[in-house]
C-alpha cells in the first residue's frame, strides 16, 4: 500500500496534495454552481453537492489508471503478465489506494461545505452513495486504461472518458432533462442514478449497479485478451 500511495503523483507533497484534494474540486464546484445559477438565478446546493460527490469517483478512476500506467513505464506490467495476472494482492492495493483518495476527497470537501450551510440531507446522501461512486468510477478506469494498454497513449480512453464525465453523470442538470439522444448514452455510464439519488433522494440506484457490473466484465474480458495477445508476442514482454 505505501508503494501504492508514492505512486500517486498528487500526493508527493502538501501542495499537490492541496491542489488535487481541495483546490481542483472547488474550482470544479464553482464553475458548475455558477453556471447553474446564471440560468436559475438561484444558488443550487445540490449541483455543489452532486459535483463533490462525482469528483470523488474520478479521482478514484484516474488514480487507478496512473498506478497501472506507472506499472507499463517500469515493465511492471510484464511480469505481472507472466507470473500473476490475476493477483488478488496486486490489485487489491491498486483498489484500496484508489478507493482511499476517492472516499478522502469526498470527506474532507463535504466537511468544508457543512462549515458553509450545506443542507444535511443532501450531505448525507453524498456520503451515503460514496462507495458506490468509487466504485464506479474505480471500474470505468480499469476498463479504459486496460484498453488504451498496448497504445502509444496510455490516456487515451481516459481521456474521452474524463470530458464526459461531468455530462453523462448529471451534475449540473439531471439527466431525464437531457434531450432523449443524450439521455440514452448517459443510462451507458454508472453514474446518472447515483447523482440522481444524491440530489432528490430518488433514482434507480440498481440501474447503476448493472452498469457497473457490465463495465467490469467487459474490463476483465478486455484484460484476458491483452494478456494472450502480449504472450503470443514475445518481444512485447521483453
Amino acid at each position: 500500500m505505501k508503494v501504492q500511495f508514492s505512486s500517486l503523483s498528487y500526493l508527493q507533497n502538501w501542495k499537490t496534495r492541496f491542489v488535487y484534494f481541495i483546490l481542483i474540486p472547488m474550482i470544479n464546484l464553482c464553475l458548475l454552481v455558477l453556471i447553474n445559477a446564471q440560468y436559475t438565478n438561484t444558488f443550487n446546493w445540490s449541483v455543489a453537492i452532486a459535483t463533490t460527490t462525482l469528483s470523488g469517483g474520478s479521482l478514484a478512476m484516474s488514480s487507478i489508471a496512473q498506478l497501472f500506467i506507472m506499472d507499463r513505464t517500469l515493465k511492471i506490467d510484464r511480469e505481472l503478465v507472466v507470473n500473476r495476472p490475476f493477483s488478488i494482492k496486486y490489485w487489491g492495493d491498486k483498489i484500496l489506494t484508489s478507493a482511499l483518495a476517492g472516499l478522502v476527497l469526498i470527506i474532507i470537501n463535504l466537511i468544508i461545505l457543512e462549515f458553509l450551510k450545506a443542507p444535511i440531507p443532501l450531505l448525507v446522501r453524498s456520503i451515503s452513495m460514496a462507495p458506490l461512486i468509487i466504485i464506479s468510477g474505480m471500474i470505468v478506469g480499469f476498463l479504459a486504461t486496460i484498453a488504451a494498454w498496448q497504445m502509444d497513449n496510455p490516456y487515451f480512453y481516459m481521456n474521452l472518458i474524463g470530458a464526459l464525465t461531468t455530462i453523462v453523470a448529471g451534475t449540473l442538470v439531471l439527466v431525464e432533462k437531457y434531450p432523449q439522444w443524450l439521455r440514452i448514452v448517459s443510462y451507458f455510464f454508472p453514474f446518472s442514478q447515483t447523482i440522481r439519488y444524491v440530489v432528490t433522494g430518488h433514482g434507480l440506484i440498481y440501474w447503476d449497479l448493472v452498469v457497473d457490473l457490465i463495465w467490469l466484465i467487459l474490463g476483465v474480458a478486455c484484460y484476458r485478451i491483452k494478456i494472450k495477445k502480449i504472450l503470443k508476442t514475445p518481444d512485447q514482454i521483453w
